[in-house]
This record gives structure tokens, C-alpha cells and sequence, in this order.
């Protein structure tokens, strides 16, 4: 990961100064603590076997796309979705269910202020109400009221630095069907290496999906929906430059472990194992 990372940067151009230094290591740190928090994710709900394959997949998902590793919001933005994910998931044990979802609703709320698209994860929230603990209506309130805080807050901060008010009107971003942003070399690869990924990684995982605990089928789905929101995401967002595809990293990663860890004998699995390290090479280096 960090020698992907450093030659996707050294590609899009680095200069030696402390400003540039300090993002580049700081953006590292951020991408290695998301990487980390959806290896927690996958071991405390018991998602995948005891390995190290969701690390793997996601370390490849994410390299595919250079342009977002050196992306410092997109990359901080995707961090702060999955601290919300977690949350969101962590209310199958029914504790601290109302300070959770709030938390899941600040973290999805703060991300959307470094990436605005990243707002639609708010629906994983309101999912995790419904598959947890949907009666108590309180709880169908506090993700509205989370959001508001961000606004509150960010409105302080810059009346304080710029005197001016956050205005909601320059927060949204428009809507755009166009993908001529993917039209060149290096976009072309990782989309279309990305897409296969994830019609093949997802397929596979629907069929073993109702082989699943009924127990653990909500947070199943809940993976499922942060996926579909991530490639809705994808499909809508205006400049699109093969960046805003890192949010589909963190589930697809998930969900296609269920294919690392099925029986498919030495052999193919050494053929997995190299297709993943090599692949991210050759779309940086050529």
C-alpha cells in the first residue's frame, strides 16, 4: 500500500516542501487507518474467516485507483464513512444504541463536508434503525439532528475564520450523468477492472447469502446498501475521475473475501493471490 501510494503521487507530481510533505504522510496515515477499521469491521461481526483476505482486497481496490490515493479529502471523507459504517453495525448488541447512531450520523455528516456525495451514506443510519431498533421513534430523530450539529459547527467555524455563513446552496453539488472523465487510459483499466470486481465479487456473494445466520443476514444487508449507495454515488457525482470510486472499496472488499475464502485448491489460489499484487503495478507503471 504505501509503495503504491508513493508512486501514485510521485506520478501526479510531488514537491519536496513541508505543506506537501505533511499531507502526503498525513493522507497515508488516513488511508491505513481505513483499512485497518474494515479489517475490525469484518472480525467483530464475524463477516469473514480469521485471514487476512479483506486487507488484501482492499489494499488492491484501492490502488486501482491512483488518482484517488493522492485525493487527500476523498481519502478522509472515505475514512470517516467507515468510522460511520461501524457504528451503524455496531447496533446488533443493542448498547448505546441512541450515542452510536449519533455518532454514525456526525461522522457521515463531517465526511460530507470533505466530499459532499458521501451525505448518502446517511441512509445506512436510518437502515440500521430499521433493522435494530425501529420502534423506539426517538431514534428515527437523532441522525437529523446529528446533521444539524455539522451544520451548526461548520456555520461557527467559518463565521469565525471568514465571516461569513455556510450556505447550503454551495454545499450541494450537482447532479451529472457523464462519465467522459473515465475517457483515458489509466481510467478506462481501473474501470473496467473494477466493474468485473464487482459483478463478479457480488454475484458470487448473493449466492452464498441465504447459506448465512439468520442472525447475521441485517448486517449483511447493511454491507449490501453501503455498496449500492457507493455505485449510485458513482453514476450521479459531477467531474468524475475514477476517485469517487473509492467508497465502493471498503464493502466490494467484504463481499469478495466470501470468494478468497471459498475451496478452489492451491492452484487458483496462488492465480488470485498474484492477479491482486500485480494488477495495481501495471495500471501505475504503464
Amino acid at each position: 500500500m504505501f509503495v503504491l501510494y508513493t508512486i501514485a503521487h510521485y506520478k501526479n507530481g510531488f514537491n519536496l516542501d513541508y505543506l506537501t510533505i505533511l499531507l502526503f504522510f498525513g493522507g497515508f496515515i488516513v488511508y491505513v487507518l481505513a483499512m485497518l477499521i474494515i479489517n475490525l469491521i469484518t472480525q467483530k461481526n464475524d463477516l469473514t474467516q480469521k485471514s487476512t483476505n479483506t486487507i488484501l482486497l482492499f489494499a488492491f481496490l484501492t490502488t486501482i485507483l491512483p488518482i484517488s490515493l493522492t485525493n487527500a479529502d476523498i481519502l478522509l471523507s472515505n475514512l470517516l464513512v467507515i468510522l460511520g459504517i461501524k457504528s451503524v453495525l455496531s447496533l446488533r448488541n443493542g448498547k448505546y444504541i441512541k450515542s452510536k447512531i449519533l455518532d454514525a450520523s456526525l461522522c457521515i455528516g463531517v465526511a460530507s463536508l470533505a466530499y459532499f456525495w458521501s451525505i448518502g451514506f446517511i441512509i445506512t443510519v436510518f437502515l440500521g434503525i430499521l433493522f435494530f431498533e425501529p420502534k423506539n421513534y426517538r431514534n428515527w430523530i437523532i441522525p437529523i439532528v446529528g446533521l444539524l450539529v455539522v451544520y451548526i459547527v461548520s456555520n461557527c467555524f467559518t463565521l469565525l475564520f471568514y465571516d461569513s455563513f455556510f450556505i447550503v446552496a454551495d454545499y450541494i453539488k450537482p447532479i451529472s450523468f457523464s462519465f467522459e472523465g473515465y475517457a483515458y487510459k489509466g481510467g478506462v483499466f481501473s474501470t473496467g477492472t473494477l466493474t468485473i470486481c464487482t459483478l463478479f465479487f457480488f454475484a458470487i456473494y448473493l449466492i452464498k447469502f441465504n447459506r448465512k445466520s439468520t442472525k447475521s443476514k441485517p448486517v449483511l444487508k447493511l454491507i449490501i446498501s453501503q455498496l449500492l449507495i457507493a455505485l449510485t454515488m458513482v453514476i450521479i457525482v459531477s467531474g468524475k475521475n475514477t476517485s469517487e470510486m473509492i467508497f465502493i472499496a471498503g464493502p466490494l472488499a467484504i463481499i469478495g473475501t466470501t470468494y478468497l475464502e471459498m475451496d478452489h485448491g492451491k492452484f487458483i489460489q496462488e492465480i488470485n493471490l498474484w492477479v491482486f499484487l500485480l494488477l495495481p503495478f501495471m495500471i501505475l507503471l504503464f
